[in-house]
This record gives structure tokens, C-alpha cells and sequence, in this order.
């Protein structure tokens, strides 16, 4: 699949634009972080309450020009039944409806469109359905090109001027549809010179091995899992590429798969932590120590199981995210069963985001079956998660 179109090339093109401001927030103090923190919630509050009916109610005993981080434990949690259950009240743009969007879905997934863009502006993202309900997340264009941005400016930071020289070709291993996030996400090249080949995930692996030997990318963007085959391909001789670049998202990344990908091509993996619903909330720098907190974009509260705080790392139990951004659908203590391991010490590259570990939790197991046949579980999330 090639994903391109006159409006998806302005859309790269806004990304572009942006980087270069998001990549000097990563120099940014802790006073500054906290201070954007402080204006972009209040802000959040009063779009919420002002645009969205569900939020109004939800919020109606708050002052948003008032309100501080330090207040959050005052207001509910918000779930995925609730944003489900409720669509068409939390959303802000009232020409948007859950039947909409989901007609919408049902296009792309049938083929009878080929517009990427709903009503001009949203990219209507269903998640994967792991709790057994599809979720629909529209992405306007302002909020896809925030969490583009966020993702991939530790990487512009970094990146070594001799990796921007010669012939250079991305792969991106990611879902099979254009209803899901990652062929939008992964796909924008921090290299407007480099060439990009898309594979998606639910290829049989012989099919990935032959198609990467084809291209021999210099940068490979892909799932976890995906990467734990590639790494054993590689070491076992089958996969002959020379990647200079290695991304893994969507899945906790086991140790040994970072160790076949060292043994196989010697570079370390940038792995990344987000979702469809907000985005990347930690992503992993050159330095290799963590993954820094997206904290300019997203507050993260790490709970136990009974909603306290909690920095401990074998009492965190899930997160609340809310989104500082995020305008079509407000997220405003979100809940996502994530299990991430908080890290409170200093990254050696100087930025100040504080770093997570790892994430213990959501994996996602391939199914393997006789004669060497395995299968990504997106062509069952795809294929079986019931709408809502």
C-alpha cells in the first residue's frame, strides 16, 4: 500500500513545518515543561467544557482558569466504555457521529474509498479491540500532526548528519489497513530524500524476509513482535539487510529482542509507548537509557488499583493520560491498562522528560501454527472486533 494524495503530501508537509519547534521543546528546563503543563490543561478544561455536552456536565463543578494539575484527582476517571457509550455527546465537532466514523471505517476496510480523509480534515482510526470493543479515535489534522511531531523529534535531534547522505529507504511494518494508526504515523520519513516501502504486519514471514531483501532498507519502523522474527531471521542468515535505524512500537519489546538486533546489524533499538487515543507517551532517544514522557503533550498519572499514586513500580497497576492536545475527542483522565515501569533518574542526553523503563504489560502473542506459518493477531482484531 502507498499512502499518498494531494492532501496527505500538505499534510507532511505541515509536519515538516513543525518539527523544527518540537525538537527545541526538548531542550526546554523543568519549569518550562511544568509551566505548558499548567497553560495547555486550563486550556483543555474550558474547550471541554465549552464543545463537548458530555464534558459539560462532567466538568460543570470546575474552574478551568483556576484549575491545576494538582486538582485532577478531583474529577472522575474516564474509560473506553465511557467515550464509547457516549460518543457522539464528548465529541466537540458536531458534524462528527459514531455511525459516521464508522461508515466511514467501513469504506476503507471494503474499499469503496480511497479518501483518507474524512469531511476533508479527520482520520478516523479504529483501535485493535483488545477489550472486546472497537474503539474509533478521529484524528483532526492540528492533532496528527502534534503526535507525528512528538514522535519523531528525539529521532531529528539525533540523528547523525552522515545517516542523511547516500541511498536511504524505510520500511515500515505495520497494519494491514488504512483504519488503523500506524501506516498514517510510521510512515512520515524524517528524510524527505528517502524512499519508503510498506509492508504490512499480517505478511507471512518468508514474504517479509524476501520483500526486505528486495529493498534493504537503511531504517526499519515496525511492531515488536514483527522485529523478534526479523532479528532471528537475520541471525539465522535468511534476512541479509544492513539496517542503520531500528523502531519498534505497539508491544513491549522483549530484552531478546533488542540482543538479536544488536547481534545482527549492531545498532540498538529506538523503541516507542503510545496509543491510538493519545498518541506516544514515552519514546526512547539515542541514548538508549528509557523512554522519555511526552509530558509537554500528555500528564500521566501512575495509579494502583485503587486510582492512588503510586511511583513504585510493582504497585502501578494502569495509567490516566489526558491529552493537552487532543480537541475532537477531549481525554481528560483516560484510563489505559498499560503497565509501565517509572524511572526517576536522568537521561545522559540532557533532555529533562522524565523516562519509563519499559511497559510490562499489553502483549500481543503471535499465533504460530504447523509448517513455520505465523500470524500477526491484527488480522484477527481487524477482521472479528465488533463494532460498537
Amino acid at each position: 500500500m502507498i499512502i499518498d494524495s494531494p492532501r496527505r503530501r500538505q499534510q507532511l508537509a505541515a509536519v515538516a513545518e513543525r518539527l523544527p519547534s518540537h525538537v527545541a521543546r526538548l531542550s526546554w528546563s523543568v519549569e518550562q515543561i511544568k509551566a505548558e503543563r499548567q497553560r495547555a490543561l486550563r486550556e483543555t478544561l474550558a474547550f471541554a467544557k465549552k464543545n463537548s455536552p458530555w464534558h459539560a456536565e462532567r466538568l460543570s463543578q470546575i474552574d478551568a482558569a483556576s484549575f491545576t494539575e494538582a486538582d485532577l484527582n478531583r474529577l472522575p476517571v474516564m474509560t473506553k466504555a465511557d467515550v464509547m457509550s457516549n460518543w457522539d455527546q464528548v465529541v466537540t465537532d458536531r458534524r462528527l457521529t459514531l455511525a459516521g466514523c464508522n461508515d466511514d471505517i467501513t469504506a476503507k476496510l471494503d474499499r469503496t474509498t480511497r479518501d483518507y480523509y474524512y469531511l476533508d480534515d479527520y482520520l478516523v482510526i479504529a483501535t485493535g479491540g483488545s477489550s472486546g470493543v472497537r474503539g474509533v479515535f478521529p484524528w483532526s489534522w492540528s492533532e496528527f500532526v502534534e503526535i507525528a511531531c512528538a514522535t519523531f523529534r528525539y529521532q531529528v535531534r539525533d540523528e547523525p548528519p552522515d545517516r542523511l547522505s547516500g541511498r536511504r529507504l524505510l520500511a515500515v511494518i505495520e497494519a494491514g489497513e488504512i483504519v488503523h494508526g500506524s501506516p498514517f504515523l510510521f510512515s512520515v520519513s524524517t528524510d524527505p530524500a528517502a524512499d519508503i516501502r510498506w509492508l504490512p504486519a499480517n505478511t507471512p514471514l518468508s514474504g517479509l524476509v524476501a520483500a526486505l531483501n528486495d529493498a534493504q532498507p537503511t531504517q526499519i519502523n515496525c511492531f515488536g513482535s514483527v522485529m523478534e522474527e526479523l532479528g532471528a531471521e537475520a541471525l539465522s542468515g535468511r534476512l541479509k539487510i544492513d539496517p542503520k535505524r531500528v523502531t519498534t512500537n505497539s508491544e513491549p519489546l522483549l530484552p531478546e529482542t533488542r540482543d538479536a538486533v544488536r547481534k545482527a546489524w549492531g545498532v540498538e533499538i529506538n523503541n516507542m509507548w503510545g496509543c491510538v487515543e493519545v498518541g506516544h507517551i514515552g519514546i526512547e532517544c539515542d541514548a538508549h537509557e528509557g523512554m522519555h514522557m511526552t509530558d509537554d503533550l500528555i500528564i500521566t498519572e501512575f495509579v494502583d488499583e485503587h486510582d492512588q499514586p503510586t511511583r513504585d513500580s510493582a504497585a502501578v497497576d494502569r495509567v490516566l493520560v489526558t491529552s493537552l492536545f487532543g480537541r475532537t475527542l477531549p481525554l481528560i483522565r483516560y484510563e489505559l491498562t498499560d503497565i509501565p515501569v517509572p524511572d526517576d533518574k536522568p537521561c545522559s542526553c540532557g533532555a529533562v522528560f522524565p523516562l519509563v523503563s519499559g511497559v510490562k504489560g499489553r502483549a500481543d502473542d503471535i499465533f504460530a501454527y504447523p509448517g513455520g506459518v505465523h500470524v500477526h493477531p491484527l488480522v484477527f482484531r481487524t477482521l472479528c472486533v465488533p463494532k460498537t
